[in-house]
């Protein structure tokens, strides 16, 4: 799916007509200035919100390192602006809101007040607009995600200051979840070493400035961790615990990469297991960053 955003931004200007040239042939994004703020109007692919925020941050680094992602703006709006961006009378809105038209959801919480006008964040009265065939088709985050972005925006920008990949962690919630929320834990604690964060940022990705983790255990089918990667990632690092409670970081890939090794010369068949693939391992000398090509 496509996300809207509207960022709050810094270290370019609407002056600067490369950037502004590289924001809108490279990412079809719009950059204004509103008194002492910039802002950006951009829009990413994504599986989540949150998942295109990350991407599309990472692609901005790349493109322009000067350029510093700071936070959401929540793009408030009043009746007025509902009306309009809607097509719809003031009237109109006013009965939406006050409940007087019959919906299948009620209208949207206010975000709060400015003076004696109510105030709205424009994704979720957009959503909601879309029930009555009045919203503009776009997606962008609504408060919770908005809210995790807001929180994990600086923690990107101090990784991408080190020269560090950004890590997407994929851990999935089922049977296993306790092992897995072990495997998590271990996990936070070993990519705060600088020396692993650097051995595993050297793995091939489609995406330089980007990584993602799957949180495994030994009972996973590779098949099953192969589902995890996106077309888009491409490879992965994949968490395991291994013998004697250590944690087993190998890169992974979803297609034949330079340098990958096919499990298959590992005899292992689709069959196999992240256990399988560890004992495999053990009697075979393989580079933790020579991704091991799964498909």
């Amino acid at each position: 799916m496509e996300y809207e955003f509207l960022f709050v931004v810094e270290g370019i200007d609407v002056d600067d007509d490369e950037a502004v040239g590289i924001l809108f042939d490279e990412f079809d994004g719009l950059l204004t200035r509103h008194r002492d703020r910039h802002l950006l109007d951009i829009a990413e692919t994504g599986e989540t919100a949150v998942e295109a925020a990350h991407r599309v941050v990472a692609r901005l680094r790349r493109a322009l390192p000067a350029l510093r992602v700071l936070r959401l703006d929540p793009e408030l709006v009043g009746v007025s602006d509902i009306a309009e961006r809607a097509g719809r009378s003031r009237q109109n809105v006013l009965q939406w809101v006050g409940g007087e038209r019959r919906t299948e959801r009620p209208f949207p919480e206010p975000e709060g007040a400015v003076g004696r006008s109510l105030v709205w964040r424009w994704a979720e009265v957009n959503k909601w607009l879309s029930l009555v065939g009045a919203g503009d088709g776009a997606a962008a985050p609504l408060r919770d995600e908005a809210m995790l972005i807001d929180l994990m925006l600086p923690q990107w920008q101090r990784d991408l200051d080190d020269g560090l990949p950004l890590v997407k962690i994929l851990c999935a919630q089922d049977e296993y979840r306790e092992e897995r929320t072990e495997v998590l834990q271990m996990l936070q604690g070993a990519l705060r070493q600088p020396g692993v964060r650097q051995t595993v940022a050297t793995l091939p990705r489609t995406e330089p400035d980007r990584l993602a983790v799957v949180c495994a255990v030994v009972q996973d089918r590779l098949s099953a961790v192969l589902e995890q990667i996106t077309p888009d990632d491409a490879s992965a690092l994949l968490a395991v615990r291994g013998e004697g409670a250590e944690l087993r970081l190998l890169g992974v890939a979803s297609r034949p990469l330079p340098g990958a090794v096919p499990v298959s010369e590992l005899g292992l068949s689709d069959q196999a297991t992240v256990g399988d693939l560890l004992l495999a391992l053990s009697s075979r000398s393989v580079a933790p960053t020579t991704p091991l090509a799964l498909a």
